[in-house]
């Protein structure tokens, strides 16, 4: 499978640090798949992210996107690759309505105006928004103001989707939604997502985990296998979601859960069918 992010011994130290904010990271991130990255605050992840957009520049190594190796010659045609989703949506809105703030990026690439307002169109039908599309951004609530966020970015269609703690502002019922929506779009669209994350419950649905912890990656592995492993997960100040916390302590109850379900409703159908079958 194609590797669509390549980290060759990147390392990255702020001005006036006394250590890397990130220390010889190398890591492939195949083409379509939902990579989750997790630690801690101050583990490296935002700075991750800075990376790959261009934002920060690298102390040394290589980074690939796409096949190109970023620089200063190729960085404006790698950015139209990537799209952020930052932690507070207020920080993107630019347009004094949600359509025209959707519209800014495809104005700063010269669209055409006829094929803009189908694409504008296009993004807010992908997020559920619309009937607000007159509606001023600041009249909305928060998980509608990151679904905005949201259509901003694939408007432009990139390839690649950065969530940036994109959740951690909202209630539960907002993130599952923003989760969701983010799901049914790598789905159609095939993109790659990059979550980045503190809360480990958002894993759930990604290919594979990254673990960062101090600047280096800790681990990388499939969300099972990580969740496996408890003991490496709390000394590094990880804590399993409520489903799998849950899941071990019925175990240990004598509760026979065989199956490693890791969202709610995988475990609740389990118990449901262990019920059904005493």
């Amino acid at each position: 499978m194609k590797q669509i992010v390549s980290l060759k011994n990147v390392t990255f130290t702020y001005e006036n640090a006394n250590k890397p904010a990130l220390d010889n990271i190398n890591l492939d991130i195949p083409e379509r798949e939902w990579v989750a990255i997790v630690g801690l605050n101050g583990s490296g992840k935002s700075t991750l992210a800075k990376l790959l957009n261009g934002i920060l520049v690298a102390d040394s190594g290589v980074i690939e996107i796409d096949g190109e190796v970023l620089s200063e010659a190729t960085i404006w045609h790698i950015r139209k690759k990537i799209g952020i989703i930052f932690q507070n949506p207020d920080h993107q809105f630019v347009g004094a309505t949600v359509e025209d703030d959707v519209a800014f990026g495809l104005e700063n690439i010269g669209m055409k105006r006829s094929q803009m307002l189908k694409r504008v169109a296009w993004a807010l039908a992908q997020v559920h928004m619309q009937k607000f599309a007159h509606k001023s951004p600041q009249t909305l609530s928060g998980g509608q103001k990151q679904r905005v966020a949201i259509a901003g970015i694939i408007a432009l269609q990139p390839k690649i989707i950065i969530m940036d703690e994109s959740t951690s502002m909202l209630d539960p019922n907002g993130r599952h939604d923003i989760l969701k929506i983010i799901q049914d779009l790598q789905a159609q669209l095939g993109v790659t997502v990059l979550s980045i994350t503190h809360d480990m419950a958002e894993i759930v649905q990604a290919d594979s985990v990254v673990v960062l912890n101090h600047g280096k990656i800790q681990k990388k592995a499939t969300v099972a296998a990580l969740f496996d492993e408890l003991d490496d997960l709390q000394q590094m100040g990880l804590q399993l979601p409520f489903t799998q916390r849950l899941q071990r302590s019925l175990q240990l109850a004598g509760i026979p859960i065989v199956s490693r379900y890791q969202t709610k409703q995988g475990l609740a159908d389990e118990l449901w069918q262990l019920h059904s079958n005493m």
